[in-house]
């Protein structure tokens, strides 16, 4: 799995990239207190870091593809500083509190955060390594820790992921305390290969909670 993510930073094909940040996020995040450690795993080169570090948050995502890292600092222009840390590549930022740690997510260890924002780290595993990346994230968040999960539902007959659908079902047996909050329709921004299988319902699920 992490060999088939590096091949598709170093090839381009990061369809599910959205260059302008995700519009669930800033319509569903709840008020956080300013300094509030939050976790994004998986994060790529996403804008939500920057959209969440703007808010005053102290933001940590985990990314496999030192490509990706390296990307968004630059086209951020923001300064940074790198350090091996457990194994992994931390790159800091010089400018504001984010810090991407580069390297597999399952060695990520670090004190406890307040807050996670998933929208592409559940959906792009497999069903077979989705319930132990679960129990890794929750290791890493505070038990009151609130959460913004965005999940993907279409029909993988259709076509199949990565980005995987995971439905309502599955959400609720790893997290039940999560409350859906909303649908949107992805449809003018899902990846290509969906629109070429002729996909005409993708919906992002915008999961929220106060609790882990």
């Amino acid at each position: 799995m992490n060999a088939e993510w590096l091949a598709r930073w170093e090839k381009g094909q990061t369809g599910w990239h959205e260059a302008g940040g995700s519009s669930a996020l800033r319509k569903f995040w709840p008020g956080l207190a300013a300094g509030s450690r939050v976790l994004v795993p998986l994060c790529g080169k996403s804008a939500d870091l920057l959209w969440l570090a703007g808010q005053g948050y102290d933001v940590t995502g985990v990314e496999l593809s030192e490509i990706a890292v390296r990307s968004f600092f630059a086209e951020a222009h923001i300064p940074f500083e790198f350090e091996t840390v457990g194994g992994l590549l931390r790159f800091r930022s010089l400018q504001n509190a984010l810090t991407i740690f580069c390297g597999d997510y399952f060695q990520y260890a670090d004190d406890r955060h307040d807050a996670l924002y998933d929208r592409a780290a559940l959906v792009a595993l497999p069903a077979a390594l989705r319930p132990r990346y679960v129990e890794h994230t929750k290791s890493l968040l505070k038990a009151e820790a609130t959460q913004l999960l965005i999940t993907l539902e279409y029909d993988q007959s259709g076509a199949n992921g990565p980005p995987f659908s995971v439905l309502p079902d599955e959400v609720m047996a790893y997290w039940p305390a999560l409350r859906r909050a909303g649908d949107l329709s992805a449809l003018a921004t899902m990846p290509p290969k969906f629109r070429e299988a002729g996909l005409r319902e993708f919906v992002e699920a915008v999961w929220v909670s106060g609790q882990v």
